[in-house]
């Protein structure tokens, strides 16, 4: 009994002799390993290879043996650079695990976790955007020991290391400058929210500074595709030829004029004039018409503009022989050539006819030259009392003819002409006179005299109030106080008292 005992007890351990002394046979490594290594570590199957990746009494890898066949991931550690910089200290196992078949991916992860921050490179905007594999494709690798590790290793396709920062080694097969920002970085004019906005550009950084209209002309105006057909998309943005401003624009004088554009024209406008500039080679005085006061103020196209101006207040017409010109000449025999006539032609009778001049100055328009001692002197309507302060347009303004235009003829001086619309008496006094009872001072009655009417006060109606009298009415809307015809019978106003 003890002998067989002991026989079963050897049998397992020759078996295991037989194993290690005899041919190798399939699977014998997994004797003592935990599983098949993956594709990427197969070359190292066997228990000869073991100490390849681990030391021995020792349970685990060791980080130094992985870093001894991984050596542009050691560099890159060594440089403090990327990812597994950053977990130098964490055994290499802990998140790369073999030993589970074939198949295995050893480099697993949660992109959508993933702090890329921690591998030198912060994903922000657009770049938060882009998959992975946006970015991690062989033809992006820029290390160049990366790239023969991986290529010799048949992982070229898979690794996610050794990509550039900049954005030229990403972005260098699709820059539409063509190295003509040599020296500069990108995000010096662009962001990485919209690649094709150059949010940051500033035009005056350059060494055309726009000013004036050029702030409002697109790029792609002055800078056109470098190709020569146009059917180039990447365009020209240096060695633009700016010297003179014939190298963008067609001389219309068509070299009729020596000096430079600059010297008549400004950038805020082809057709206005910088008139500190235009007064040295343009003298407007040689003309038949010297600019003075308010004229000399104007933009030239206010009067040599194209069309001719036409508006409430000006009708401007153009010599026919001058029309076509850029500056056509514009009639200019008086004000009238010009400026519209708000008067309705109520002064051709005068001496000289409408003359602008006899009551307007060029310096103001307004107000006129006309004071109340003309309007006495020189027409046969003198103010007085509350006319003096009136404004001129209280009674020259004629809603039916306008806003601007004034109505200075009047076919009579009654009060009526001009006082019909405020007159409380309706036609109770159509023959009577308004100065009969009213002065210009005031329009209240200062003094009236009732014995001149057919019924004079005596006894207590000398001290009724005239309301106590002459009531008011309403008649076609109109509210007015009755004056006349009044009863003059005692029972108009008292009834009838008897019995």
């Amino acid at each position: 009994m003890r002998r067989a005992a002991w026989i079963r007890r050897l049998l397992p351990m020759a078996g295991l002799c037989l194993v290690f002394a005899g041919a190798p046979l399939p699977g014998h490594a997994q004797l003592i390993s935990p599983g098949e290594l993956s594709a990427a570590h197969g070359h190292l199957e066997g228990m000869k290879n073991c100490t390849a990746c681990h030391e021995l009494r020792k349970r685990g890898t060791a980080n130094n043996l992985c870093l001894a066949c991984h050596e542009p991931l050691q560099q890159r550690i060594q440089q403090n650079r990327g990812y597994h910089a950053t977990v130098a200290e964490q055994n290499c196992a802990e998140c790369h695990k073999d030993h589970f078949e074939r198949e295995f991916e050893m480099v697993r992860f949660d992109t959508t976790r993933f702090e890329h921050a921690q591998a030198g490179f912060e994903l922000v905007e657009a770049h938060a955007e882009a998959g992975c594999r946006a970015c991690h494709v062989p033809d992006l690798v820029r290390d160049m020991g990366v790239r023969a590790f991986k290529a010799k290793h048949g992982a070229l396709e898979r690794t996610y290391l050794g990509l550039g920062t900049t954005c030229t080694e990403c972005h260098e097969p699709d820059d539409p400058h063509r190295g003509q920002f040599l020296g500069q970085q990108c995000q010096e004019c662009h962001t990485q929210t919209a690649w094709e906005e150059a949010e940051y550009f500033d035009h005056a950084n350059t060494r055309y500074l726009l000013t004036g209209a050029h702030r409002q002309v697109a790029c792609d105006a002055c800078h056109q595709p470098l190709g020569s057909n146009g059917a180039d998309h990447d365009v020209a943005y240096v060695g633009i030829a700016f010297s003179s401003c014939e190298s963008c624009h067609r001389d219309i004088h068509q070299g009729s004029m020596v000096k430079a554009c600059a010297t008549c024209h400004v950038t805020g406008g082809w057709l206005r004039i910088d008139r500190s500039t235009f007064a040295e080679g343009f003298d407007h005085s040689s003309t038949e018409f010297a600019l003075v006061d308010a004229h000399a103020e104007l933009e030239c196209e206010a009067c040599h503009g194209k069309p001719p101006a036409q508006d409430e207040w000006l009708n401007i017409e153009f010599v026919g022989t001058s029309a076509d010109k850029l500056y056509p000449a514009p009639f200019a025999a008086d004000c009238l050539s010009c400026h519209r006539d708000f008067h309705q032609s109520a002064f051709e009778q005068l001496p000289g006819g409408v003359v602008c001049d006899n009551c307007h100055g060029q310096q103001v328009w307004m107000p006129a030259q006309y004071d109340i001692e003309r309007h006495n002197r020189e027409t046969d309507f003198v103010l007085n009392g509350a006319h003096l302060p009136a404004p001129c347009f209280r009674c020259h303004e004629n809603p039916e003819l306008g806003q601007q235009i004034r109505e200075f003829a009047f076919a009579s001086h009654e009060c009526t002409v001009c006082h019909q619309r405020d007159d409380p008496h309706g036609a109770q006094f159509t023959d009577v006179p308004c100065t009969q009872c009213h002065d210009t001072r005031s329009f209240e009655i200062v003094a009236f005299d009732h014995d001149a009417t057919r019924y004079p006060l005596d006894g207590a109606h000398r001290s009724v109030p005239c309301a106590g009298c002459h009531f008011e009415e309403t008649s076609g809307g109109n509210t007015r106080v009755r004056y006349s015809p009044v009863g003059d019978e005692c029972r108009d106003c008292h009834g009838e008292t008897g019995s």
